[in-house]
This record gives C-alpha cells, structure tokens and sequence, in this order.
C-alpha cells in the first residue's frame, strides 16, 4: 500500500427492503468504478456520529428510498460483513456492516434524495426477485446476501447475525483493480 494512501475506518448500517412478492430492492450501478464494470448495491450507508444501527439504517432508507420507517420498526440485526475495498488508489476502506431487513409494499424510490456522487453510481433501481438475487449475488456490493435473503424469506430469522462472504474490490498498485472477498484475491 502506497505510504500516503488515506485509510478510512468506516461503520455501515444496511437494508434488505424486501416487497410482498419477496423482491429485494437493489441499486444498479454501470460504468462507475470503470467502463463496462456493472454490479448492484444493497440499501446503506455509514452510521454518523451518535445515531445508533438502527437510526443511520432508516436515516439511509429514507435518504435513498424516500421510505419513512421508525428505527424500532427494523427488527434485529441479520448478517453483518466485514472487509475493505477501494473506489480510488488513494484510499483504502475497511468497512463492517451490519444488515437489517425491511417488508413494505412495492414502491418505485425516488431519486431525489440521493447524494451527488449517488447519482452518479446508481444508475437505478431495480427488484430482483430470488432467483434474480442468486444469480447477481457475485456482484453485489458489499457482501454475497441471497443464501441469508432465502432463509429470510422463509421465516427464518437468525438468533445471531449471519456472518456474509465479503465481495468487493481494492485499488492494487501492482495489479490495477482486483476484486476481493473475504477468501482472498479472486482476480481482476
């Protein structure tokens, strides 16, 4: 790691915003990172100084969805993932974040209260079903959630979080942009 890149240490509290028809609400991102690099972001953010879990998590839904929801509404925390990543090779990100999972009515979320470099990202929202899930969970940022989103689905909630795979990518200096999970280097 080059000596004056800037390390963040960063606390996330995340949303599983999942309809009556077992959608889960995903933002879509393409050509971000790079060119032709697509994958999708669960509902979150950072936890800001003195809000708890559940405060930053409905602070975030409201500011990327426009749903109003009380933070005891939550629930429990489900899953939590660690690791690091990186959008730039001056920073270096090592992020935990701690999930929660929301049932509400279908809506379409505005885009109104996303932040500038929010819109830019997420290039929009979409519902993906199960097998949708299953299928983009390798791209989904930060951490794999279709084996917990199945249990989830099927009543099952976890007594303890569920510990997820880490998936996401890191600036390399020697090898450019390499994708990282919590099982190590999976390539570029």
């Amino acid at each position: 790691m080059p000596r004056d890149r800037r390390v963040i240490r960063r606390k996330c509290a995340r949303v599983l915003v999942v309809d009556e028809d077992d959608r889960v609400l995903l933002f879509f991102s393409s050509g971000f990172v790079a060119p032709g690099v697509e994958y999708y972001v669960t509902v979150g953010g950072g936890v800001d100084p003195g809000e708890t879990l559940a405060e930053a998590a409905a602070r975030e839904l409201l500011e990327e969805t426009g749903l109003r929801v009380d933070p005891g509404e939550l629930g429990p925390v489900v899953a939590r993932a660690s690791g690091e990543w990186s959008d730039n090779p001056a920073e270096l990100v090592f992020q935990e974040d701690l999930y929660f999972c929301y049932r509400t009515p279908h809506f379409d979320p505005p885009r109104d209260g996303l932040e500038e470099v929010e819109l830019q990202e997420l290039t929009e929202a979409r519902w993906l079903t199960l097998d949708q899930a299953e299928e983009a969970d390798p791209v989904i940022f930060p951490a794999r959630i279709a084996d917990l989103l199945k249990g989830l689905l099927d009543g099952t909630v976890p007594e303890v979080p569920v510990r997820l795979p880490w998936r996401a990518w890191t600036f390399d200096p020697g090898s450019g942009w390499t994708v990282i999970d919590r099982f190590g280097i999976l390539g570029q």
